[in-house]
């Protein structure tokens, strides 16, 4: 096998993690009817989504989503499922025409060249309680007691923890009701946030101490604005999808 399908399958294996996680809420996914995977590459993931199927008495049965896999490159989506509807188109540009519940955005917000007006744009086309999923590595941190930089092709800015929850916020997703995970000596950042019914923000003039007030802030992070002045990443614990709570320390 060629690295780069190998990287891509490793990819999906990290990935797929996740989506076995969704996958367990048969509530959650019954709410589902248009997902949409932004910087789908292979397709690996929105191929889980299209095909995922539900209990239905003693045998299985599809939910067949309304899917879209959009991307700059679609070269390597071919084959999908009749309900994939692949688009080539820069994420950062394109608007669907219906509202979206569930947007999946694995291994690639972090080649956002404008990564605020992204998620507005993102914010614009879900559904009031739709769910955003975004997973993308943090650019430094520590891992087994050495500091670690990566700064890949395409990659502009600095992320962490503290600074996409504000992004995020700012931009009108709840990060009240939030989730969030990040393992040590690991660089991935996993969250999960909901679309509130609160617009984007203008980030130039929006402070910490206005989204708390607006309620899109967890306690976790309300505590240390409040006492601080500013978030310390070491203060935040917020749950992730398995129903644990999490500590983000490096």
């Amino acid at each position: 096998m060629a690295d780069n399908f190998k990287d891509i399958y490793a990819s999906h294996d990290h990935s797929l993690r996740v989506l076995e996680i969704l996958g367990g809420y048969d509530s959650f996914m019954d709410s589902l009817q248009v997902v949409a995977d932004m910087g789908a590459g292979a397709g690996l993931d929105i191929n889980w989504w299209a095909t995922a199927e539900m209990w239905d008495g003693d045998e299985h049965r599809p939910y067949n989503f309304d899917c879209y896999a959009i991307d700059k490159n679609v070269s390597q989506l071919d084959g999908l499922p009749e309900n994939v509807h692949v688009i080539n188109a820069d994420f950062e540009k394109f608007s669907l025409r219906k509202k979206i519940d569930l947007l999946w955005c694995h291994d690639a917000f972090q080649f956002a060249i404008h990564p605020l007006d992204t998620l507005a744009l993102w914010n614009q086309q879900m559904s009031v309680n739709g769910m955003l999923v975004l997973m993308l590595p943090q650019t430094s941190s520590y891992q087994y007691n050495r500091f670690v930089n990566r700064v890949y092709d395409g990659c502009y800015f600095n992320y962490n923890v503290c600074n996409l929850l504000y992004m995020l916020a700012v931009n009108g997703f709840d990060c009240k009701d939030s989730y969030m995970y990040k393992a040590p000596n690991d660089p991935w950042i996993h969250l999960a946030v909901y679309k509130s019914d609160i617009p984007p923000m203008d980030p130039s003039t929006t402070r910490w101490y206005d989204l708390a007030d607006k309620g899109l802030l967890h306690d976790s992070i309300v505590g240390s604005v409040s006492k601080y002045g500013y978030l310390r990443q070491e203060d935040i614990i917020l749950p992730w999808l398995d129903k644990n709570w999490y500590y983000c320390k490096d």
